[in-house]
């Protein structure tokens, strides 16, 4: 004896077929539900990093320093988001090319160049106010460590003789840094999304510079401002 099915039951089977096929077209939907998992990110940026009231100097008693740097800058950020409102990571930033260079000492015959290097290794928490399935922004506090290296290298005279050992020497100068961040990111598909940040930190280094043996000093020291600003792109991995 064949059962039939009531009309009613009918139309609850296709109102639920239909939510399901529209559930499925729409992306911002499965967007939506991964979001809400728990999920790791990895992101990728370029940007420029600036210290617009540093004081660079490479021998404070014998020249002027020279007022603010920049430089071409790459970060990496790891976070873990367990919900859609609040992350929390760590991530390194480089300064490439500080495009800033004082004045360097160089005794009778002897050239010499300087190179400066940035590096900062950072916690970040962020918090996201807007969370939608397209569009996101967020904020954030930062602190971390920082590191400022300055290679002087001694170069060769026209006989090309050999030297023994290195030709120059590096001084790191170590210390904190503190900053807040903002930041805006659009989803390109499931895992990809592009953004971009802005961020202000304090690096507190040692007042007193540390000095080689030939007098070469650290080129920061104390206290310093920096704003970084970057694009980036993330990918986005549900855990």
């Amino acid at each position: 004896m064949r059962r039939l099915v009531r009309p009613s039951h009918a139309a609850v089977i296709l109102a639920g077929l239909c939510t399901s096929l529209v559930a499925a077209a729409d992306p911002s939907q499965s967007r939506n539900f991964e979001r809400s998992q728990f999920h790791g990110k990895a992101e990728f940026g370029l940007g420029v990093l600036g210290l617009p009231t540093a004081a660079v100097c490479t021998n404070r008693e014998q020249f002027a320093c020279k007022r603010g740097d920049g430089s071409p800058m790459l970060e990496l950020w790891q976070l873990f988001r367990p919900n859609p409102m609040f992350a929390a990571g760590a991530g390194i930033t480089i300064g490439l090319f500080p495009i800033t260079d004082a004045a360097k000492l160089e005794p009778e015959g002897i050239s010499r160049d300087h190179k400066r290097g940035y590096l900062t290794a950072e916690a970040i928490a962020r918090l996201y106010w807007l969370h939608g399935p397209v569009w996101e922004s967020w904020v954030a506090a930062t602190g971390g460590l920082v590191v400022v290296s300055d290679t002087y290298v001694t170069n060769n005279n026209a006989t090309d003789r050999a030297y023994i050992g290195p030709h120059g020497v590096t001084i790191r100068s170590e210390g904190y840094t503190m900053g807040i961040a903002a930041g805006v990111a659009k989803a390109l598909s499931d895992n990809w999304s592009l953004g971009a940040s802005l961020r202000y930190a304090l690096w507190s280094l040692p007042v007193t510079p540390a000095r080689d043996t030939l007098g070469d000093e650290a080129s920061l020291v104390g206290r310093n401002g920096t704003l970084i600003i970057g694009i980036s792109v993330g990918y986005r991995l549900k855990l």
